[in-house]
C-alpha cells in the first residue's frame, strides 16, 4: 500500500465542487492505497475533514489560480514529498469509475482530446510565442496533454513543479502569460521530459456525450460542464 496525495485548488466559487469531488475520489480513486488530500483555498472556514490538509492561498482573478498552480505546490514541497505518489485533479472533475494502479508511474500525463481529434501536432494548442518559456515550435511534439489530471512519484512530480513554477515567474517578469497557462508549460516540460505513463482520454474526458463516443472511450474521470464566466466571476 502506497501513500497517495491528491492536490486540488478551490478558491472563491470553485469550493462548491469539493464535497462531490472528495466523495468520488474516496469511492473510486486508488482504493487499495492510503489516499490523503491537500486543498489550496482562500476559504478559512471550511470544516475539518479526515485526511485533508488546507493550505491558504489568496484568491486572484482568472487565470492566476491555474497559471500559478505549480507555484502553490512549491509552497508545500516538504509536505508533498512525504508521500509516495502525488496527483493533481481539477476540482470540477467527476470520478465516475474505478481508477487503479494503472495510473502509477514516475510521471503520469493524460492525453488531451485534441490528441484524438487530430494527430497533426501543428494543430495542437502549444504556445507559439518564441519569447515564452512555454514555446513549442511547429513540428515539435508527440502528444498534447490535458492539465486537468496528472501525477507521478512525489519527487518526479515536484521536479516538474519546480521547473514550471520558475518558468511561469520568468514569463511574468517579461509580461508574458502562456496561451493555455499551466497546461502550456506542462506540455513544454513533457517534450523535454517525456512521461513514462501516458493515460488515454478516459482519465480526463470532456463531458461531451453528444460529441464523443463514450461507449468506446469508457470514461473514468470527466471534466464536468460548467458556466466558465459565472464560476470565474468574483
Amino acid at each position: 500500500m502506497s501513500k497517495i496525495l491528491m492536490l486540488n485548488i478551490a478558491t472563491n466559487k470553485y469550493v462548491r465542487y469539493i464535497d462531490n469531488l472528495y466523495e468520488d475520489v474516496e469511492k473510486y480513486f486508488l482504493t487499495d492505497h492510503d489516499v490523503s488530500f491537500l486543498l489550496f483555498t482562500n476559504h478559512k472556514d471550511l470544516p475539518k475533514r479526515n485526511k485533508v490538509k488546507y493550505s491558504y492561498v489568496e484568491h486572484k482573478p482568472f487565470p492566476e489560480p491555474t497559471l500559478k498552480r505549480y507555484n502553490y505546490f512549491m509552497q508545500e514541497r516538504d509536505y508533498i514529498e512525504k508521500f509516495d505518489y502525488v496527483f493533481y485533479s481539477d476540482v470540477d472533475m467527476g470520478f465516475i469509475a474505478p481508477v487503479g494502479d494503472d495510473v502509477l508511474g514516475e510521471l503520469c500525463l493524460t492525453k488531451h482530446v485534441l490528441s484524438y481529434q487530430t494527430r497533426d501536432c501543428n494543430h495542437w494548442s502549444y504556445d507559439r510565442n518564441p519569447n515564452s518559456t512555454a514555446y513549442v515550435p511547429f513540428g515539435d511534439g508527440v502528444n498534447y496533454y490535458a492539465g486537468g489530471f496528472n501525477g507521478g512519484s512525489s519527487k518526479t512530480f515536484m521536479k516538474m513543479a519546480e521547473t514550471i513554477s520558475k518558468n511561469v515567474l520568468e514569463d511574468e517578469e517579461k509580461g508574458i502569460v502562456a496561451e493555455w497557462h499551466d497546461e502550456s508549460h506542462m506540455n513544454r516540460y513533457a517534450i523535454d521530459n517525456p512521461p513514462d505513463n501516458i493515460l488515454p482520454l478516459a482519465y480526463c474526458c470532456p463531458d461531451w456525450k453528444d460529441k464523443l463516443d463514450f461507449e468506446k472511450i469508457q470514461p473514468k474521470i470527466l471534466a464536468l460542464n460548467k458556466d466558465h464566466q459565472e464560476i470565474r466571476s468574483d
